[in-house]
């Protein structure tokens, strides 16, 4: 256990990291319980870097003008199928067709049905207020697909049936990053394997045919031949999406991310708390 401890304090801890004042917690908001998988990733990069961190339920904090001035930085993970009536409104007239044509090939359910109207008005009100500007946000797979959803753009409803490739369940997929992205900085490398657990994802052709009607959204991931985006940014804000599971993957996979969001965590504290 010490080796594997020492192992990841080495694949966490960066040169130079940002130092918060004595006995201050950064606190991270999950926009849905965040399982045992992210606390403990959470816990260990915050004990990697020096810190200590209060994880909450964003859902607990009040309205979200509220909430998002309590938190540090926001987690929004992985879970259930987004109702495709979240976006199909945004797209052409054919598309939206087919997705309501088709709509049985997203599993809503119950979570569905909890978690949709709050994580889209969450990612309304991050983006709608420039007092949210440097507040540090993760969505993971369901969470970077509610990220997609927020700028507009659709989603395949079910990669078998629409590319005609595996569900990505229980599967390493090979992950290749733009360069000169924000990923492409947290990894240091071009290319790593993450754990895939989706039948759902951002859909690449739309994207890349309307890709000037998302300035501020960007994806700089891929996978699958570039049939699968692995990962999107928002320009205007410190926020990633990546559609891999990090808290499942590798530690070599998962510390990069999990340090990049709590040292822009600790960066936006001590903003707000050093003058």
């Amino acid at each position: 256990m010490r080796k594997i401890f020492i192992l990841f304090l080495a694949l966490s801890t960066p040169a130079i990291a940002c130092k918060l004042p004595l006995k201050t917690k950064l606190v991270i908001g999950c926009t849905y319980k965040c399982g045992i998988d992210y606390k403990l990733r959470l816990n260990l990069s915050a004990w990697a870097l020096g810190h200590k961190i209060e994880i909450v339920d964003l859902r607990d904090l009040g309205p979200l003008e509220v909430a998002l001035t309590k938190v540090d930085a926001v987690v929004m993970p992985g879970g259930a199928d987004i109702n495709p009536d979240y976006y199909s409104d945004s797209v052409t007239r054919e598309l939206r067709e087919y997705l309501q044509a088709n709509r049985g090939l997203a599993n809503v359910n119950a979570e569905s049905n909890l978690r949709d109207p709050f994580e889209y008005s969450f990612i309304r009100t991050y983006l709608g207020n420039e007092k949210n500007s440097e507040l540090p946000l993760l969505g993971i797979c369901r969470g970077m697909q509610m990220m997609t959803v927020g700028q507009g753009v659709p989603l395949y409803l079910d990669i078998k049936t629409e590319l005609g490739i595996k569900n990505r369940r229980y599967l390493f997929d090979r992950i290749h990053l733009e360069k000169n992205s924000l990923l492409d900085d947290i990894y240091r490398n071009d290319t790593f394997k993450g754990f895939k657990l989706h039948h759902q994802g951002l859909r690449v052709p739309y994207y890349l045919e309307n890709e000037s009607d998302y300035p501020n959204m960007k994806v700089t991931a891929w996978s699958n031949d570039g049939r699968i985006a692995e990962g999107i940014e928002y320009l205007n804000r410190p926020a990633l999406g990546v559609q891999y599971h990090p808290e499942k993957s590798l530690t070599s996979t998962a510390a990069p991310v999990f340090r990049w969001l709590l040292t822009r965590a600790c960066e936006y504290k001590t903003a707000k708390v050093v003058p």
